[in-house]
């Protein structure tokens, strides 16, 4: 391969002219221009998901809670391959763990009540 700017033989692995400083083609070939933004669409989803569940999570049973927290650590595992919304990712596990630990101890708590006969049911 020869120098586009000073025509010196270069060698064939060469990104720059050690002659004249030029880049090279393989130069540019290496380093993309822009890398396109991969957003973290599984751990948007599980904050979202997670804070439902914090909120409402009485009365479907606990079940946007653990939606929420799986659907956020696969976000968590994700997170090497996206850029952004990554933040949301751990976000929504935490409100996930959050979410599931408060509700669930809502629920032994009402049923402790309701075994122990000092609710009664009619």
């Amino acid at each position: 391969m020869f120098c586009k700017n000073c025509g010196k033989e270069l060698d064939d692995n060469a990104v720059i002219c050690p002659n004249c400083g030029v880049p090279t083609d393989k130069l540019y070939a290496q380093q993309p221009l822009s890398e396109p933004k991969k957003i973290n669409g599984i751990g948007i989803a599980g904050f979202v998901v997670g804070l439902l569940g914090l909120l409402g999570g009485n009365y479907l049973f606990l079940i946007p809670g653990i939606i929420g927290l799986i659907l956020s650590i696969v976000g968590v595992v994700h997170m090497k391959k996206c850029n952004s919304a990554n933040g949301l990712a751990v976000a929504g596990l935490i409100v996930g763990i959050v979410s599931f630990i408060f509700w669930l101890l809502i629920w032994i708590l009402a049923i402790g009540i309701i075994m122990d006969g000092s609710y009664p049911l009619y």
